[in-house]
This record gives C-alpha cells, sequence and structure tokens, in this order.
C-alpha cells in the first residue's frame, strides 16, 4: 500500500503569487514553494500518496509525463519531509 502523506498541522502557510510562503513555528524556519510544490501543498489539505499527487501535477502542467511528475513529487515531498513540513499520516 502507497505511503499517504499530510501537511504537519504546526505549520502555517500563505500563497504570494503563483508560489507559497510555509512558516514552521517549531523550527522558527520559511520555505518558499515554485508553482509545482505549491501546487503539493495544496493538494496535501487532505492526505495524499505520492501517486494522486503526480496525476494532479500532470493535469495542471502541460507537458509533464507521468514518471517525470512521480519523480518530482517525491523530491518534493522528501525535501518537505525533510524541513517537518509533511509527514506520513498515521
Amino acid at each position: 500500500m502507497a505511503e499517504v502523506f499530510r501537511r504537519s498541522t504546526s505549520v502555517e502557510s500563505a500563497p504570494m503569487q503563483d508560489e507559497t510562503i510555509l512558516f514552521n513555528p517549531t523550527t522558527n524556519s520559511f520555505c518558499v514553494l515554485n508553482a509545482s510544490a505549491a501546487l503539493v501543498w495544496q493538494s496535501l489539505e487532505t492526505p495524499q500518496p505520492a501517486e494522486v499527487l503526480a496525476m494532479q501535477l500532470c493535469e495542471a502542467f502541460a507537458g509533464v509525463t507521468t514518471d517525470q511528475a512521480l519523480r518530482d513529487v517525491e523530491a518534493a515531498l522528501q525535501q518537505l519531509r525533510s524541513l517537518s513540513l509533511v509527514e506520513p499520516q498515521q
């Protein structure tokens, strides 16, 4: 079964044009997400597996292949997870 990710509950977000700014009060750090990472963040309003997020990325950005979208989503989730911005759903 695919791992499902969710936003960390303490993280605050604010849209900024095509990007999103995240603030993690636990680590007192900010993170700016580009348009594709912002879509991943927005989609994680409800917990999702990487495969579903990749399909949403393909629908939102023309010319993105499923394989490329999945690689990008997995990389984004890994980075967001290392910054304690997302976590696996328990």
